[in-house]
């Protein structure tokens, strides 16, 4: 099972809060987009674009762009806020491409949500023009997020990995040195690596949860113990972070990338 059939309609459910979520990921995006130069002549895939904040970022850049997430809900809202863009439903294991298609392949959030990690950067090495760069974004290690709490609680639901699998979930990638590693299978020369602050920032418990419970791990997660039980598993992890004026607020909330060259 690709991602696409994996991880579409979980993260497709709400799109709507979803949307007023990743805005938070918005410091990640732009230290990508410096990383890779992004800008006017440049052709970019965004693979996993979400409800396309990160697309139009790039589009105004002056940089062509096509925004590809497996979640079809997501991909419809897109479509209605961003118009202009070409957004596309499709899984990062088999992309919708021909060979050597984009200047930079722009991967934030999504990687580490690939049912197969490897088939997943060697397609993105395969659409990447030769020259061309891959960038790849994510939560750092678990000590450096605030967010790791809710995580965390959500985890507590999910089923266990079978005998001798390698451990799953949201970090599974942010070990130093493990991103890096991953390229370096797939072919892809790493180039750099950088880090990020994003300050995950809510006004009271309801805007918090309509944002957290529109991603992918807690709708799994939602649909394993009922929604009564993970939220009220996920109201106890963020108690500690709450605010006298109801506030939630996640910082510091490290988010690391790693750019290779083809």
């Amino acid at each position: 099972m690709g991602s696409e059939e994996a991880q579409g309609k979980l993260w497709g459910a709400e799109a709507d809060g979803w949307a007023a979520h990743e805005v938070n990921h918005s410091p990640l995006f732009e230290a990508m987009m410096t990383a890779t130069g992004i800008g006017s002549g440049n052709n970019v895939l965004d693979i996993g674009c979400g409800a396309g904040h990160s697309t139009a970022l790039i589009k105004a850049t002056g940089a062509s762009v096509v925004g590809v997430d497996a979640a079809q809900g997501l991909v419809d809202y897109a479509k209605k806020t961003f118009a202009g863009i070409d957004f596309r439903v499709g899984g990062m294991e088999d992309l919708p491409f021909g060979d050597d298609e984009f200047d930079v392949v722009f991967a934030a959030n999504a990687v580490q949500y690939a049912a197969d990690l490897d088939t997943a950067l060697r397609e993105l090495k395969r659409v990447c023009k030769p020259g061309g760069l891959i960038v790849a974004g994510l939560f750092g290690p678990p000590e450096g997020v605030a967010y790791k709490p809710v995580l965390q609680a959500l985890g507590r639901f999910m089923p266990k990995p079978p005998p001798g699998a390698k451990p799953g979930g949201p970090f599974r990638l942010s070990a130093p040195g493990v991103l890096e590693a991953s390229f370096a299978s797939a072919g892809i020369e790493v180039s750099e690596t950088g880090e990020t602050n994003c300050v995950f920032a809510y006004a009271d418990w309801n805007d918090f949860w309509t944002g957290t419970r529109a991603a992918g791990p807690t709708q799994m997660a939602i649909g394993l113990a009922g929604l009564e039980v993970i939220e009220e598993a996920t109201r106890k992890a963020v108690e500690p972070l709450v605010a006298e004026d109801g506030s939630i607020t996640f910082d510091p909330n490290v988010f690391v990338f790693v750019v290779g060259s083809v």
